[in-house]
């Protein structure tokens, strides 16, 4: 037991000796390297073998869609650096607007080039710039031969407005004028009929239907004075006017101035109707204005000898004057006319008995 614990005294000095003995090692300090240029490095590098993935991409795409137009395009490209500026190149490509056969079947014409231009897709994808090519060689096409300029039709010019000035007669302004005054008056539109009326009045002061419308207008809306002056001023300007002056005296009949009427009427025109001159008759008798009376009645007989009337109006007269011998002639040639009522006839019978016994009466004496 002692030498036991004799050897384990022994033991722990040896260790604690052997603790004691043990120095600190110098070792000398590793030197670190930047790490941030290792990382910038490696991001640039995996962006630059994205971007040159991607612009092997973009020329092969566009000459794909440039070659569909060209008939034959060999390209040689080199394949630049991922650190390569990002270039916009153009190169010629033969476009084929028309392929044409020509009638001897031998190509005489080749198209001009045409210049395309390749872009990049992205500004910050670099772009490999492609050469051109040497030996590719123009397309020839066929064409057919056009006809000369000359013998094609000439453009007619569709939608070209010409202005004519055309001057119209005072007769066709006159006509313009009625027919918007006849439209007025379809339309109940008074007023504009009496102005269409009065300017087709201006440009043909003559015309006498016009002048008896516009009277007649003026005379229905009460406007008597207006529609008089109108007549008068165109019986002054046609004093031989029988239509203007038979106007007048009926509308003075219609205002009871029978007398004044007469006084139209007395002038006798040389293409006074029948209507005018049986008129003027019958206001001469009325006024006892013998003379002219027989000289219409004898007017009328002339005109009309079949007429009863006339001849009645005549042996009248005739009779007024003391001319029995012709009333008695002009009332037998009444009885034998027509238009006459029973009454007239028993008239005409009744002068022709009286005139018969002033006949006897000198005879006796």
């Amino acid at each position: 037991m002692s030498a036991m614990n004799s050897a384990l005294s022994e033991l722990a000095k040896e260790k604690s000796s052997s603790a004691n003995g043990i120095s600190r090692a110098e070792v000398a300090p590793v030197k670190q390297r930047a790490v941030l240029p290792w990382v910038v490095g490696s991001f640039g590098l995996s962006l630059a073998v994205g971007g040159w993935a991607i612009s092997q991409q973009a020329p092969y795409s566009e000459l794909e869609q440039a070659a569909q137009y060209s008939t034959q395009i060999e390209p040689s490209f080199d394949i630049a650096s991922p650190t390569t500026k990002v270039v916009t190149m153009e190169q010629p490509l033969y476009h084929v607007a028309q392929l044409e056969a020509d009638v001897d079947g031998v190509p005489d014409e080749v198209t001009q080039p045409q210049s395309f231009t390749a872009s990049p897709s992205h500004a910050s994808h670099p772009v490999a710039e492609p050469q051109k090519s040497t030996d590719s060689k123009p397309v020839l096409i066929a064409k057919v031969d056009t006809v000369p300029k000359q013998e094609l039709p000439q453009p007619v010019n569709v939608g070209e407005v010409v202005i004519k000035q055309v001057e119209l007669t005072p007769q066709q302004l006159s006509e313009k004028a009625q027919e918007r005054a006849k439209k007025a008056l379809d339309s109940n539109n008074l007023a504009q009929a009496l102005k269409n009326y009065n300017e087709a009045l201006r440009y043909t002061p003559s015309d006498s239907s016009v002048r008896q419308r516009l009277s007649a207008l003026y005379y229905g809306k009460g406007e008597v004075r207006k529609a008089a002056e109108i007549l008068q001023k165109g019986i002054a300007l046609e004093p031989d006017n029988a239509s203007l002056r038979l106007s007048f005296a009926k509308m003075l009949m219609k205002e009871n101035q029978g007398a004044a009427a007469l006084t139209v009427l007395s002038v006798l025109p040389n293409s006074a109707s029948i209507e005018y001159v049986s008129l003027r008759a019958a206001l001469a008798q009325k006024n006892k204005q013998d003379a002219l009376a027989l000289e219409s009645y004898e007017i009328l007989t002339t005109r009309e000898p079949e007429s009863g009337r006339w001849w009645l109006g005549f042996a009248i007269q005739q009779e007024r004057a003391f001319n029995l011998e012709g009333a008695k002639h002009s009332y037998q040639q009444a009885l034998n006319k027509f238009g006459l009522s029973n009454q007239s006839q028993q008239f005409i019978r009744d002068r022709l008995t009286l005139i018969s016994q002033l006949e006897e009466q000198p005879s006796e004496n």
